[in-house]
This record gives C-alpha cells, sequence and structure tokens, in this order.
C-alpha cells in the first residue's frame, strides 16, 4: 500500500481534519527525501520509472486539495449555523408552535393541540413526568380534525406541579380499535442553542426542540 493509500485508508472522525492534514505534510516530505535518496544513487543504466514518481505527487496534492475542501465546507456549515442562531434570537420571549410530545410545562401552565384522523367514540388525555408515571387525565374531544389542549399543571388530586418536561399523549377510542392522535405543543422559548451535532435548537424552559419543527409562531401580547 502506497503512502497516499494510508492516509486515504484513515477513518473520516471528527477532529481528524488537521491531524490527516499534517500526516499528509509529513509524509510528502519523507517522500521527498525518498525520491532524492533514489535519484541520487540511482543506477543509470536502468533509471527509476519517472511516471511513479509523478503519479504519487499528484495523490499527495489532490488528497491535500480535498482536505482543503472540506475544511472550508465545515467552516461554511458553522458559520450557516451562527446565522441560523442569530435569525432565532427575536424569538426569545415570544410563544411558538412545535410538533412533538414533549409538554414544557412553563409558569404553571401548558398548552397544546391534537389532531384526530376519524371521530372516536372516547378521546383520553394523558400527561405523565418525567420518570414515566400519569400525572393527569383528562376527556378529549371526539370529533375527527385538530382541536386545542391547556393545562393548568396540577395532577388528578389537584396538587400543583413544578415546572418541567412532561409528556403529552391522546389517544381516541372506536369499537375496539384505538386511535393515536398527532400533538403539537405550545411554548415560551426561553433561548437557543447549537447542538453537539451542529443542528439548531430552541429551548422552551427544560424542553428542547429542534428549529425546523416549528410550525407557527404567535403574536406578542
Amino acid at each position: 500500500m502506497s503512502t497516499v493509500q494510508q492516509v486515504l485508508s484513515v477513518p473520516d472522525r471528527q477532529g481528524m481534519q488537521e491531524a490527516a492534514r499534517a500526516r499528509i505534510a509529513n509524509n510528502f516530505q519523507d517522500f521527498l527525501k525518498l525520491l532524492t535518496t533514489q535519484l541520487t544513487n540511482q543506477d543509470p543504466t536502468a533509471p527509476l520509472d519517472t511516471n511513479q514518481f509523478t503519479q504519487q505527487l499528484v495523490m499527495f496534492a489532490q488528497v491535500e486539495q480535498q482536505l482543503a475542501t472540506n475544511s472550508n465546507l465545515e467552516n461554511l456549515i458553522r458559520l450557516q449555523g451562527t446565522a441560523q442562531l442569530t435569525a432565532l434570537t427575536p424569538l426569545i420571549g415570544r410563544t411558538v408552535e412545535v410538533d412533538g410530545s414533549a409538554l414544557p410545562l412553563q409558569r404553571g401552565e401548558a398548552a397544546g393541540t391534537y389532531t384526530l384522523s376519524s371521530p372516536t367514540s372516547e378521546t383520553t388525555i394523558t400527561i405523565t413526568n418525567s420518570a414515566g408515571r400519569v400525572v393527569h387525565t383528562a376527556r378529549g374531544e371526539t370529533g375527527a380534525g385538530t382541536h386545542g389542549f391547556y393545562w393548568h399543571g396540577r395532577d388528578n388530586a389537584g396538587n400543583s406541579l413544578p415546572d418541567g418536561v412532561y409528556s403529552l399523549t391522546v389517544t381516541g377510542q372506536t369499537g375496539t380499535s384505538t386511535v393515536q392522535a398527532s400533538t403539537t405543543i405550545y411554548g415560551r422559548v426561553t433561548g437557543a442553542e447549537r447542538d453537539r451535532d451542529g443542528s439548531i435548537q430552541l429551548r422552551l424552559g427544560e424542553v428542547k426542540v429542534n428549529a425546523d419543527r416549528i410550525r407557527s409562531v404567535m403574536p406578542d401580547r
């Protein structure tokens, strides 16, 4: 395996760009030393194949160029993420609707919507806490379509629960069939951040959601 092939066989991992570039530079210097030594000590009656050396030089140049291209693309992605993060700043303090079931209880209130694909004979709204324990149940609408939902932040016994992350589930019963409703949640934006994977996320209290899940933004009151 040639020196260039060895470099190309290195797994692509985060943070390997600089290491790969340094390795290319070191190997290139070693290659030039080897080339100079071979040319100095070659047999004049059987000179070395210059095509092979030329191919090696071209491969080094191509790999170095590819590493530079990847680095530039990563810089562009970071800049784009920063621009997206800045663009979301005006949403802080606003209420947004996002797809999902992670329900933020903020200031003792929570709200959302659920959509039934068909009429049901009975609809149940269930809220569970972060430990998976059911803390509140309520009857929901039975007609097909989208319906609003509001929770006062109390459990079934009437006790006020602390703000935090809860889970919303809405199911409908039609005869022996169970219908799972799709849900959205409302939350007041308290911050925006870039996650480790590069995605831009909004914080709704303790709930984090990807910015691309925003369905609507409520007007300022």
